[in-house]
């Protein structure tokens, strides 16, 4: 049984209300935008809208060779202004693309700006891979439009869509709070890493991970769920590749998919970086389960040169949330 929700007595007072409808007040009186005014950042979802292309463009005279649709997340973290621009950190790009007979992932990270002295205006710089390939940059330049701030429309590519190019068009906007589902990992959680032939290597013993994640809804059809996972922020304690005495950290994003028209599967996918390695990919492979959800149960891992695995055991469940007076809380 749950504990009853406890709700702090300063959040029931009239006196903390008053203080937080004046600094809203006092945000949009000095014009600066409630995005920015946020501590956390903020969690967004590409539109169907949103389109991948690769191939031709004008001047050039040759076929578009690669077009579809895409879908994902990103994070945008407010960095401060200067006297023209509200300047934000783009984190955790997690987007997927679909074109003809494939699905391409696209994962990176860059910057975004909003704001002008006559007339608004946005520059949106990434540096992503696709499809796993070395990072390339991606600019919109500096163009007009962001009047629609938070949300985001714009265009970015390599080489300012003339002749051959890849070019992104994205529009975005904020997931509400009641669709981003937190999860903490449950404490049966462990990392594994251990050899089979012909490696020689040792085999290390079972560790703790815990920490959390949040699930954003990004499809929902007949036969299954597809969620985007962001905001993976975990430890393993004790540290057993480096000797950290602070644990071994762990970031990243990827989506988690429920599927299946008689028995439930699963599938896992993400990008992880561990300590100070680049990200690499973990993947559950399509696998019975997912019955229980929104209990998760699930284990993904990375095999090296057929015989060094690395392997996440995850066991998690949402976090309960109890209402309050501006929002929610943790129970």
């Amino acid at each position: 049984m749950h504990a009853p929700c406890r709700v702090p007595v300063s959040a029931r007072r009239t006196s903390s209300l008053a203080l937080i409808a004046l600094f809203f007040l006092l945000i949009l009186a000095a014009g600066i935008s409630p995005l920015a005014a946020q501590i956390d950042p903020v969690v967004y979802r590409l539109d169907k809208s949103s389109t991948f292309q690769k191939g031709c463009f004008d001047p050039c005279m040759c076929p578009v060779m690669f077009s579809g649709s895409e879908r994902g997340t990103f994070v945008l973290r407010f960095t401060g202004s200067d006297p023209l621009y509200d300047n934000y950190r783009v984190e955790e790009v997690n987007w997927t693309v679909t074109v003809p007979g494939q699905e391409i992932r696209v994962t990176g990270s860059g910057t975004y700006r909003v704001g002008g002295e006559v007339a608004l205006q946005q520059q949106l710089i990434l540096d992503l891979s696709v499809d796993g390939a070395a990072a390339e940059h991606f600019d919109s330049g500096l163009v007009t439009g962001g009047g629609g701030f938070p949300r985001i429309a714009i265009t970015i590519s390599i080489h300012g869509q003339v002749c051959f190019d890849t070019v992104f068009r994205l529009s975005a906007a904020p997931v509400p709070a009641s669709e981003l589902k937190a999860y903490r990992l449950s404490p049966e959680s462990r990392f594994l890493r251990g050899c089979s032939d012909p490696c020689d290597c040792p085999t290390l013993d079972p560790v703790p991970v815990r920490g959390s994640f949040t699930l954003v809804p990004l499809e929902r059809g007949p036969l299954g769920t597809e969620f985007s996972v962001v905001q993976v922020k975990w430890l393993v304690s004790p540290d057993p590749i480096g000797g950290d005495p602070s644990g071994l950290s762990v970031t990243g994003s990827g989506t988690y998919r429920l599927s299946g028209e008689v028995a439930a599967e699963q599938q896992m996918k993400l990008d992880l970086k561990l300590g100070t390695d680049p990200p690499v990919a973990y993947d559950s492979g399509l696998v019975p389960g997912g019955g229980g959800f929104p209990l998760l149960d699930v284990t993904i891992q990375r095999t090296v040169q057929t015989c060094l695995t690395t392997a996440f055991e995850l066991h998690a469940k949402p976090v309960r949330m109890c209402p309050r007076a501006s929002g929610a809380i943790p129970d």
